[in-house]
């Protein structure tokens, strides 16, 4: 299971923001095979520093069992992703950050993940 949040300063058309998320499903698809979701939100470049200019962060969110080399591929796929859908944007413009869910620090319509594992 994995939740893939990310946020660009990047302007792209509508087409090109599609074009993103579909990329990013395909590459990060190939090593997060179920229960996957992905969303992508644009911010306007004038409320980012010069830094996140052109910038994409993507949060991955994933058990904490989740091991160093499965990080590196997803790193690298991500990567891969942003390159094949926009092209190179110059150094630090593709951010991969990983947060764990565990039990008892995910909610899922209403309940602690914890409660419905009990349950």
């Amino acid at each position: 299971m994995s939740t893939i949040m990310g946020i660009t300063s990047l302007q792209l058309n509508h087409e090109e923001k599609v074009n993103l998320v579909q990329t990013l499903d395909k590459h990060l698809g190939t090593i997060f095979l179920s229960a996957r979701a992905i969303t992508m939100q644009v911010v306007d470049p004038d409320f980012c520093t010069d830094l996140a200019k052109d910038q994409t962060t993507l949060f991955i969110c994933v058990p904490p069992t989740i091991s160093v080399e499965k990080k590196r591929e997803a790193v690298e796929l991500a990567n891969n992703a942003m390159l094949e859908a926009v092209g190179y944007k110059g150094l630090f413009k593709v951010i991969v950050l990983f947060h764990y869910h565990t039990y008892d620090s995910v909610g899922k319509d209403g309940e602690l993940l914890l409660d419905i594992m009990n349950s």
